[in-house]
Order: structure tokens, then C-alpha cells, then sequence
């Protein structure tokens, strides 16, 4: 599973970043709320644009995070058009969570004293009193923060769990000398069914039969790979695999494997046999200079 983005949209009092907090210190991600981003993006335009401009930007941000760990942003975010921007600026496994709170309760939690100077007109375009907060249409969840038996802040970060947690992965050890159409039917078969994927790669001694070095093979799978969830691992080239009991993983053998793509040959595809690759592995290929662009 790849790293995702959460964004808390809600009022301000919902609870978006003790939400957020909360959820960091359990599972180990980024957080960009209002404090976090003060130095790199800083506003004093509260119009529509002006938010518009300010979150987009945000979101630009978390996405290139996102590379390297989970992110959760806690902005209010008010506006439906905005937040659909926003999702389709973010990695597509991005979730949009309405922290859901009465506009009472988060008065009755102000403790900086906000929107009663909102209410008195010190305060202008403050979202709930002067400033619209649009119903979260395109959330994907909405969560109860109103604090009752059952929807405490841990109870909320329970519910978001399944968003952080990586599913097993499966160790799809060979030479891959290189990949092939029938390695990525192996690979493409985990991938359906939602598995992380590790290409183990056998570290093997470059050669006629074996002309790709370990580090060739390894930047090849993740030239064909980009931005799925597939790590390439060199590996020490090995006998056998042994072990003394399973425990919690199986070892198997496909059995299933169409009748064309088991006559997939790495023989004929190292004797320039283009027709068993994909375009990716082409272009690998090409660049490389293995193969001339003809």
C-alpha cells in the first residue's frame, strides 16, 4: 500500500488537529495543519480565492510528502469546489474526512474566544458565523467528534486505522533476466488482489546466460513499477529455501499460470525478442542502449 494523504475538513473547534495529533503519534505520519505550514504558507486573504489559493498549494505540498510517509492535513476548508480541487490534486488512495461537530459545540469549545468575536463583527468571513461551511459532499467518511460514549478522539483514530496500516507483503524471488510479460502477470496477479509486492532479485554473476547486473535488473523493475506498490530487493543468489516451520506466511508454487504466458521465454527476450516485454521494459531498454530505438 502506498502512503496516503488524510484531510480533516470541519469547523474550527471540531477537534481536526488533536484529531490529527492523535493519529500521528499512533501510526508515525506527517502532520500540516495551521502551525505546521505558518512558515512556508502564510495567509491574510480569507476570500474565496484567497483560501482557494492557500489550500491548493497545501495539498501540492502534502502530495510530495506523501512520497515518503502518511500525511494528515487538519485545514476547516469550507468550500465543496475547493476540496474536490484538492482530491484531484492528491494521490488518488487520498481520503476526505468531515470532522463532524455542531456549530454549538464548537462555540461551547472556543477557548480562544473566537467566534464570539466573529459574532460581535471583529472578526470578518469567519466560517460557520460569516462565511459559509458547505456540507462535505465528496468526503469519503464522516467522523463524530462531539466527544459521547463511543466517539472519543482514540475511538476517531480507531476508525481511521485501516488508512495507515500496510497489508502483507509477497516476496516473488527470481533472476529476472530482465522481466518479461510472464513475470508481470505474476506480479500484476498480487497486485489484484491488493498485495505489496517484493521482487527479490538473485544476485547473480553477470554472464551470457545472466547479461544484466543485479543493479540493472533492480532500476529496470522500478522503471516498469513507478509509483505502484512493487520494491525491487537484490538478494544473495540462493540454493534452496529452508525453513523450520510456517509461521504466519506460506510458500508456494503458481500453478495457474495461462498456457501463453508460461511459454513466455527470457531466452528469446535476451536474444532481442521484443515482442515479450512491455512498452515500459522497451523504454528501459532503449535508454539504456541494450536495445537501438528502431
Amino acid at each position: 500500500m502506498s502512503n496516503r494523504v488524510i484531510w480533516l475538513t470541519g469547523l474550527s473547534g471540531a477537534g481536526k488537529t488533536t484529531i490529527a495529533m492523535a493519529a500521528a503519534e499512533r501510526y508515525g505520519c506527517e502532520v500540516l495543519d495551521g502551525d505546521t505550514i505558518r512558515d512556508f504558507f502564510s495567509n491574510h486573504d480569507f476570500s474565496h480565492e484567497g483560501r482557494k489559493r492557500h489550500l491548493l498549494g497545501i495539498a501540492r505540498m502534502a502530495k510530495m510528502i506523501s512520497k515518503h510517509t502518511h500525511v494528515v492535513c487538519s485545514f476547516i476548508t469550507p468550500y465543496e469546489d475547493v476540496r474536490e480541487e484538492i482530491l484531484g490534486i492528491l494521490p488518488d488512495n487520498a481520503v476526505m474526512v468531515h470532522i463532524s461537530t455542531s456549530l454549538k459545540l464548537c462555540e461551547e469549545r472556543d477557548a480562544k474566544g473566537l467566534y464570539a468575536k466573529a459574532r460581535s463583527g471583529q472578526i470578518s468571513n469567519f466560517t460557520g458565523i460569516s462565511d459559509p461551511f458547505d456540507e462535505p459532499k465528496c468526503a469519503h467518511i464522516s467522523l463524530d467528534s462531539s466527544g459521547e460514549e463511543g466517539k472519543s478522539v482514540d475511538d476517531l483514530v480507531d476508525q481511521l486505522a485501516h488508512y495507515f496500516e500496510k497489508s502483507r507483503a509477497v516476496l516473488l524471488p527470481g533472476r529476472w533476466q530482465p522481466l518479461h510479460l510472464g513475470h508481470e502477470w505474476l506480479i500484476q496477479r498480487e497486485l489484484d488482489q491488493g498485495k505489496r509486492v517484493v521482487v527479490g532479485i538473485r544476485d547473480t554473476p553477470v554472464s551470457e546466460a545472466d547479461p544484466f547486473s543485479g543493479d540493472m535488473r533492480k532500476r529496470m523493475i522500478e522503471h516498469r513499477y513507478e509509483g505502484e506498490d512493487v520494491e525491487a530487493w537484490i538478494m544473495p543468489d540462493i540454493e534452496a529455501i529452508s525453513y523450520g516451520r510456517k509461521v504466519g506466511y506460506d510458500v508456494r508454487e503458481t500453478d495457474d499460470i495461462p498456457p501463453e504466458v508460461f511459454e513466455v521465454s527470457a531466452t528469446g527476450v535476451r536474444g532481442g525478442n521484443r515482442a515479450n516485454v512491455s512498452a515500459k521494459v522497451m523504454e528501459f531498454m532503449i535508454q539504456e542502449g541494450i536495445w537501438d530505438g528502431e
